[in-house]
This record gives C-alpha cells, structure tokens and sequence, in this order.
C-alpha cells in the first residue's frame, strides 16, 4: 500500500566545536557541514528503503531543491513536494568534540503562520485525490 507522508524538509547546519557555546561566547568551529535533514525527509526515505511505495508533500524553498533531489534519488515521488517563496526550515546543529549534540530549529512562531499562509495557496495538497484513489 502506497504512503503519503506529510512532514517537514530542513537543512541541516552542523558545527562541530570543542565545546557546547556559552551565553555571550565566540568560538570557532572544529568542522562544519551542510545536510538534508528534516524527520519527514528521513521517513520518507526509511519507508522508500523499506520497499514501501511513497509519496511526500511538504515545502521547501529556493534554497531546499536539493532536497527534493535527494527524495527523489531514493525513489520517494516528490510531486507534492512545492517550492516557495519563502527560506526552507533549517536547523542549527551543534555536535560538542565529546559526541554530544544540541539541535536549535530556526523557524519562528511568525514564520511558521506565514509559511502556514503560503501552504494554504496550494489547495492540491489539502485533499491528495491522486494519492487515495493509488491507495484503493
């Protein structure tokens, strides 16, 4: 049975430091790398793995088509997934030289009602009628 997964898609920004940073403190990075991340990409390609057919809907940005690459290149149709006007979610990743982490997701309260707003200008993805008649 076909899945439709519904969740979100972010770039990951990983900082590798010596130590996690204190109120008021600088500190440079040991490493830094750029990821597709997101729990809704990582289901989506978990369950295309898993030889499952799937189907994400989301939105990203200009900044986030490499993301759609991705789920498309681990076979996840990606036909509902919309780019936008608006910057793809990102978080901020710090991971301490010890192998400990701390996540910071960067989506405000007002960015999230105004990505809200823009998702509502694609009524397709409200009811994916494509999707349920796959199901059946």
């Amino acid at each position: 049975m076909p899945v439709l997964n519904f969740g979100s898609l972010n770039i990951d920004h990983v900082y590798t430091l010596e130590h996690f940073v204190s109120p008021g403190e600088t500190l440079s990075s040991l490493e830094y790398s750029l990821n597709a991340g997101g729990k809704g990409l990582n289901q989506s390609i978990a369950l295309s793995r898993a030889g499952v057919e799937t189907f994400h809907a989301g939105m990203i940005g200009q900044d986030g088509t490499f993301l759609k690459d991705i789920l498309a290149r681990s076979n996840v149709n990606t036909d509902h997934v919309i780019t936008g006007t608006l910057p793809t979610g990102h978080a901020i990743i710090q991971v301490e030289k010890k192998i400990r982490s701390e996540l910071h997701y960067s989506l405000s309260r007002s960015e999230y009602r105004d990505k809200k707003r823009e998702y509502a200008q694609y009524p397709a993805l409200h009811a994916p009628r494509k999707l349920a008649a796959v199901a059946k």
